[in-house]
């Protein structure tokens, strides 16, 4: 056989099997979470990059490396999304009915829908194009900025979000936890 058959079998194996979180799963965005939502990964480069600019941030200013928390992760990932999906760019969660859009939930109750320990912080942008662009605009913003450098956090999660029907198409969220 051919290297370059092998190769096109090869991958076409890798390719067939689903990688964990990455499938297509329904998630509803017109009513609140219940923490079981496990949103479709987009970019997960985009996510690696922001959480090691975080890191390398905090590390530069004496902190810990936050330890990213798979359930933050599906937190963030959530909040992006749902921003993305009900148009909409607000810490707290927003559905959308006839009447436009209504508040529902608080940031940190969301947030102990997924993480079930002490969510103490979270940043979100929208429109930005690219991880250094959030990461900048972040530390360029004293309260984004006092997040990124949050002395009682350990643990963390980043979510990416697109959608090209939606006001500003790119949805970022970042958020941590004490414990």
């Amino acid at each position: 056989m051919k290297p370059i058959s092998l190769c096109i079998i090869l991958s076409m194996v890798v390719l067939s099997f689903k990688m964990p979180n990455e499938g297509s799963i329904k998630v509803k965005f017109d009513t609140n979470p219940s923490g079981q939502e496990h949103v479709r990964v987009l970019n997960r480069a985009y996510e690696k990059e922001l959480i090691d600019l975080i890191n390398q941030y905090r590390h530069k200013h004496g902190l810990n490396h936050l330890k990213v928390h798979s359930d933050l992760m599906r937190a963030s990932r959530y909040h992006a999304a749902d921003m993305a999906h009900e148009d909409y760019h607000e810490h707290a969660t927003f559905n959308r009915t006839h009447n436009g859009l209504k508040r529902e939930m608080n940031t940190f109750r969301r947030i102990s829908n997924f993480y079930k320990g002490f969510p103490n912080a979270e940043n979100i942008a929208a429109g930005y194009g690219s991880p250094a662009d959030v990461f900048k605009a972040w530390m360029q913003s004293p309260g984004h900025n006092r997040n990124l450098l949050n002395e009682n956090a350990i643990r963390m999660g980043v979510g990416y979000y697109r959608n090209f029907n939606s006001k500003f198409k790119s949805y970022w969220v970042f958020e941590t936890a004490a414990n």
